[in-house]
């Protein structure tokens, strides 16, 4: 096996399912001029612990790239239970879809 074969694995192991478990995308359409913004929120580093509630909450904002000469941001607040799972999103100055299904139709 190569230098760089051995390299890869390390960097890009075939199994990547410790990726997902540690990851939730977040896809949101700007209320202005109708983008689709997308976010990863890494579930091992960006929760903060609510102690009152036992919950966890990120907040996050997302501009787009100013394709369409926006720049309106989009205040996502998410609410994660015990167990890192998905309860609630906020989002001011946009809204909540689905991801899209093409590799190419984010931001198009």
């Amino acid at each position: 096996m190569s230098f760089w074969s051995k390299l890869s694995k390390i960097i890009a192991p075939e199994d990547s399912s410790n990726f997902d478990t540690r990851s939730h995308w977040v896809y949101v359409r700007c209320k202005r001029c109708g983008d689709i913004l997308s976010s990863r929120v890494d579930l091992q580093n960006d929760l903060s612990q609510d102690y009152a509630s036992g919950q966890f909450v990120t907040r996050k904002t997302l501009v787009g790239d100013g394709a369409n000469r926006c720049f309106q941001r989009v205040e996502l607040a998410l609410t994660f239970d015990k167990n890192k799972r998905l309860l609630d999103i906020q989002a001011i100055g946009g809204e909540v879809v689905d991801p899209p299904q093409k590799e190419g139709e984010i931001g198009d």
